[in-house]
């Protein structure tokens, strides 16, 4: 399968990002573009099931890259049910807004706007971002969740919205499908699938890499996720099939 998308991409940044679908760099490209277009400084993505819970999440900053990962981790693994937009998040049965709300949203947040003085301080005052401008799209029983964060300089809401009117389903329809394309490329092995049912494949995946001997941020790297989701996959492996740490889980494996 190539990485070709039927996009009216008319920017030579958005064509560019096009050409980094599937790849461990495409999230990088991209930002840069919207760096040089809006001032963004790092983005991050996130995909929710149905129900509302993270199934993947990826970084990345023209700063600091390390922040906008550690951050992102922080957010995955206490946060995200406490984001102001998390009730956007969830879908119906049938894959549409629960409440009637659009597929495809734009929204904007400041540390003003945050009630929550923790998810204040840990996700805007100490990394130094100023404000967040997101897109929200959903598609079928996922939602797609890209933000924006500005850390030097204010977001120019004009500039933001004009771009976003002309841009915002190409950059969502972008981003869904390099999910989908690393979703293909790590596939599990056939032989996994009888061993562990009860796993999803984002799940088997992880298991499989664990009996490697894979860390975590090596498991990350390998599925182009944050250590954060592999974090989040790894404790749902432990949960389904009743062990209590990775000790316990290698033994399970390999029996």
């Amino acid at each position: 399968m190539t990485n070709e998308l039927t996009l009216p991409v008319q920017d030579a940044w958005l064509g560019d990002a096009v050409q980094h679908l599937g790849s461990s760099s495409f999230h990088s490209r991209l930002l840069e573009g919207l760096n040089a277009a809006l001032g963004a400084d790092h983005v991050s993505y996130l995909c929710y099931d149905g129900h509302g819970r993270v199934q993947a999440a990826s970084a990345a900053s023209v700063l600091d890259q390390h922040l906008i990962e550690s951050t992102t981790e922080i957010f995955v693994k206490r946060f995200y049910e406490r984001d102001p937009n998390y009730p956007l998040m969830c879908t119906d049965a049938r894959g549409g807004a629960s409440d009637g709300r659009p597929e495809l949203q734009l929204l904007w947040m400041s540390p003003a706007s945050i009630g929550d003085p923790e998810y204040r301080r840990l996700l805007f005052d100490r990394p130094g971002f100023s404000s967040k401008v997101s897109l929200l799209r959903r598609w079928r029983d996922q939602t797609c969740y890209l933000n924006l964060y500005f850390s030097r300089t204010k977001v120019q809401r004009d500039r933001t919205a004009r771009l976003m009117r002309s841009h915002a389903s190409t950059l969502m329809a972008l981003a869904h499908r390099h999910d989908e394309l690393v979703s293909l490329h790590r596939q599990p092995e056939a032989s996994h699938a009888h061993l562990w049912p009860e796993l999803s494949q984002r799940e088997r995946e992880t298991a499989r890499l664990l009996v490697e001997g894979c860390t975590a941020k090596e498991i990350a790297r390998q599925l182009s996720l944050s250590p954060a989701t592999v974090i989040t996959y790894k404790e749902r492996v432990y949960a389904k099939l009743g062990v209590q740490n990775l000790r316990e889980f290698l033994t399970l494996a390999r029996h």
